[in-house]
Formats: C-alpha cells, sequence, structure tokens
C-alpha cells in the first residue's frame, strides 16, 4: 500500500509552475501540475489517453477545438492524439493531476524504438542577434546547454551558426520522447534561461516540433 499526498506534493517554482511525478510505471503515468495565476501549459497532443482532475482551483482546459472550465469534482478525458492545453485565468492557483495510461500496442511500440537517440527532435529558429551578441550568445547557449542536460531524457542539444551572410542561428535539440521534453519544456529552468537571452535577440524566436522517422549516416 503507497498513500501519496497530494497537498506536499504540490510545486511551484518562482517562475509560478512545477510538475511532479507521483506514479511512473509503465501502464500508468500520474503527475501533478501546479500554475500560478496566468500561467499555463502550451497546447500539444496526447501522447496516450488522459484523464485529467482539478485538486484545486479552477482554469480552461482546451481539448481539439473545444474549451471547458472545470474545478474540483470532475474529470476531463482526452484521447490519445488529441490536443490539448491549460490556462489558468483565475486569481489562485490551479493544481491538478494529470492521468495517463498508454495502451499496450503504445508500450510496444515505445520499446521497439526506445533504442532509437532522437526520438523527439526540437528545432529553434532564434530571432537575429543584436549587433555585437554573438560572444555572449553563444556562451548564453553553452551554460543553457549544461542546464538543461541535468533534465531526464535529454540526449543532445546542437547550436547551427549562420553562412554566406546570414544571421540567424538555430538550435536542434533531442530528447527520448515528447513527456520527457514537455516537463523540460515547462521547468522554471527553461523559463529563466530563455528570458535570459531575450535581451540579445530582435524579436521572437520560432519553435518548431518533429518525430524523428528515418536516419541515415555515412
Amino acid at each position: 500500500m503507497e498513500i501519496i499526498d497530494l497537498q506536499s506534493r504540490e510545486v511551484f517554482s518562482h517562475q509560478g509552475r512545477g510538475v511532479a511525478a507521483l506514479v511512473e510505471e509503465p501502464y500508468l503515468k500520474i503527475r501533478q501540475v501546479g500554475l500560478e495565476p496566468g500561467k499555463d501549459v502550451p497546447v500539444h497532443t496526447a501522447d496516450a489517453p488522459v484523464i485529467i482532475q482539478v485538486v484545486r482551483g479552477e482554469g480552461n482546459f482546451s481539448v481539439g477545438k473545444e474549451t471547458v472550465r472545470i474545478g474540483p469534482g470532475k474529470l476531463l478525458r482526452v484521447p490519445s492524439g488529441e490536443s490539448m492545453g491549460i490556462w489558468n485565468d483565475s486569481q489562485d492557483p490551479l493544481v491538478f493531476l494529470v492521468i495517463k495510461t498508454p495502451l499496450p500496442e503504445e508500450r510496444s511500440r515505445e520499446a521497439a524504438v526506445s533504442a532509437q537517440k532522437g526520438l523527439f527532435v526540437n528545432l529553434v529558429d532564434f530571432a537575429p542577434l543584436k549587433p555585437g551578441k554573438e560572444g555572449a550568445f553563444a556562451e548564453w547557449f553553452r551554460r543553457s546547454s549544461e542546464v538543461f542536460a541535468k533534465h531526464p531524457g535529454f540526449i543532445s542539444r546542437t547550436l547551427l551558426g549562420p553562412i554566406e551572410g546570414g544571421s540567424r542561428y538555430a538550435a536542434i535539440v533531442e530528447h527520448e520522447s515528447k513527456e520527457t521534453f514537455m516537463d523540460m519544456h515547462l521547468s522554471d529552468d527553461r523559463e529563466q534561461l530563455f528570458h535570459q537571452v531575450e535581451p540579445l535577440l530582435l524579436g521572437s524566436s520560432t519553435p518548431y516540433f518533429y518525430e524523428r522517422l528515418i536516419s541515415y549516416r555515412k
């Protein structure tokens, strides 16, 4: 028997969000997410059937093209493959459970590709750098990569530089799964580090997300 005290496992960083892993089993994953007012979980695709249960507070939950507002006492079911996002537009903290139940066939596919590194790939197209900020940007990338490398599921992070008169940089980030990437993406580390790089850029950077299908190297 195991009793989990949900209140003691609430996580809120100074950036206003946090994730605590409560159960990590092959066919059951339970995580408790905390969002301060104004914080959100970006829209992403559910990689397994998901059930969301609000522990305290209330917020807006989008599933596909629909958005509902729920609080304690209700469950929200999200089919595998459906888009979902959460936003706390209230004046109070929002705490909810994310219960994932991977299907057997999904687990079999996961096992089949577990040895293939770089399954989930994030390509970041950075905005142009401000004049004279190349050195500071390279140092930020090196330092931030050391921090991100400490997160579970991290594989690699590569900086690509411009050639032939270009002015834009790009980064390729490889993670073992979308799930481990999203944990990093919602972390205090990620939000704090990207706030640090904003003064070096002329505008906003654009992220793209991919799943590795074929890899060929000579």
